[in-house]
This record gives structure tokens, C-alpha cells and sequence, in this order.
């Protein structure tokens, strides 16, 4: 029998400053543990989800950065409370667009998480995998022919959203769709238009998400009967409705 071999993988990520870099994620509650100048600058931090080591990249654009890791961790809504709330007591502030940034955890087939993009554009998935496996249609909603084509492009708005980080594209897909929606189910037009402006949202087009919302309100779901999974879905829209009005109403 094979000797069980255990390893840890360590991400080493480019910044385009060693401070800024530190002061990110010690603001998020990592610990910094090494950190040198000479004969180049390098340095390592430590948070109970993962370890992460930096090297400087001077030329470096954060917009053109592909680095990305994903971190698989138990409790994904806690990480994000727990990271949010050390922003807010460090920083004062939870920076939702731009870098760095934190998105919110959202539903997806493979898993629930959330994007954290630090200073320099590296781009740390967190996610946690559902206990109940997905079924093969659930797990490729950009091939899968679903019954509906607003479905469909939901599935695939949501995704580049909020999988991807690709909020341009995902505005597309769904205006494609949005302007003949109305044969759509009730509950399946409501999410998208949620969705749609919270996607204007993120494209700090904030006139746009007050648009949507407006249409929002002529939706109404009490006469009509919903599933137990319809139900949930809808509450979790009706969540990230609240907050984006809170938000918006704010002036953020």
C-alpha cells in the first residue's frame, strides 16, 4: 500500500506595492508573518482560511491581473461577516466596486461564495460546496438547453455577475432578453430584474438601477402560488433587493 502523502498549496501572487497589499489584508484580520526588502521585496500573511506569500510587480495593472485562487472553506457566510466586519472596524468602509472589493455570496451550481479582489487585482474565490449535489443540468448553465430562454439567461446573467466578475457581459445577456419578459413566469422576471439592477449597480450606472427598481415594484407575487424552492429563491432576491436600496439610498 501506497504511503498517504498529505501537502499544502501556497498561492504566490504579484502586487504592484508591498504596503498597500499588507494594509488590505490586515485590514481583513490576516496576520502578517514575514515580509523583506532586500535582495527583493517579498512577504507572507496568515488568516485561518489560507496563507497567502507577495511579490512586487511594479508595471503591474490591476485590470489586466489574472491571478486567481480559490479557497474552499466550511462556513462560507461567515468568512464574509467575519471579513466585513474587520473592513468596517479597520477601514470604516466595505469597498464594493473598484479594487479592492468584496462581492457578496451568492448561489451558484458548483457552490456558494463570494469574490474578494484585493489592491492589485488578484482575485480570491470563497466558496463553500453545497452538501447536495447539483444535478448535471443545474451544473452547466451555458450549455444546457433549459425550457425557458429567459432561464437560460438568467442562469448565464447570474453567473457572469457574480461567478465571473463580468458585469458588462452579463447586462447584455440579460437586455437581450428583459424586453419580452413578460411571458415569463412571475417569480423568474422579478429575480431578473433584481438582478439587472443590481448588475447597474456594479456598473455604478445608479439612474439605471433606480429604473429597474421602479419596475420592480409593479411586479407582485402575493396572488400567485409559489414552490418551496421558488419561495426561497425569492426571498433570497427580495434580500439583495433591500440591501441594494439601502445602498443606493445612501449614495454609495
Amino acid at each position: 500500500m501506497a504511503e498517504q502523502m498529505f501537502g499544502k498549496v501556497i498561492p504566490i501572487l504579484p502586487c504592484r506595492s508591498m504596503n498597500e497589499q499588507l494594509d488590505f489584508y490586515q485590514s481583513l484580520g490576516f496576520e502578517m508573518t514575514y515580509k523583506q526588502a532586500r535582495p527583493n521585496q517579498y512577504a507572507c500573511v496568515r488568516h485561518p482560511i489560507a496563507e497567502l506569500h507577495f511579490f512586487v510587480l511594479k508595471e503591474l495593472d490591476p485590470a489586466k491581473n489574472y491571478s486567481m485562487c480559490y479557497v474552499n472553506v466550511d462556513d462560507v457566510d461567515t468568512v464574509y461577516e467575519t471579513f466585513c466586519e474587520s473592513l468596517k472596524r479597520n477601514t470604516n468602509r466595505i469597498p464594493t466596486r473598484g479594487y479592492p472589493k468584496i462581492t457578496k455570496p451568492n448561489n451558484l451550481a458548483e457552490d456558494r461564495r463570494f469574490n474578494l479582489v484585493d489592491p492589485s487585482g488578484n482575485r480570491l474565490l470563497i466558496g463553500a460546496k453545497h452538501a447536495v449535489p447539483q444535478s448535471n443540468a443545474e451544473q452547466q448553465p451555458y450549455v444546457t438547453v433549459h425550457a425557458s430562454k429567459f432561464k437560460n439567461a438568467f442562469e448565464t446573467a447570474y453567473r457572469l455577475a457574480y461567478a465571473k466578475d463580468d458585469p458588462a457581459h452579463a447586462a447584455k445577456v440579460l437586455d437581450l432578453v428583459l424586453p419580452g419578459m413578460e411571458e415569463a413566469p412571475l417569480p423568474l422576471r422579478y429575480r431578473a430584474v433584481i438582478l439587472r439592477a443590481d448588475i447597474a449597480h456594479l456598473l455604478d450606472e445608479n439612474e439605471a438601477a433606480l429604473s429597474f427598481i421602479e419596475k420592480i415594484n409593479q411586479i407582485s407575487l402575493s396572488h400567485i402560488s409559489l414552490s418551496a424552492e421558488e419561495h426561497h429563491l425569492v426571498q433570497e432576491a427580495a434580500k439583495r433587493l433591500e440591501e441594494l436600496k439601502a445602498v443606493l439610498m445612501a449614495g454609495q
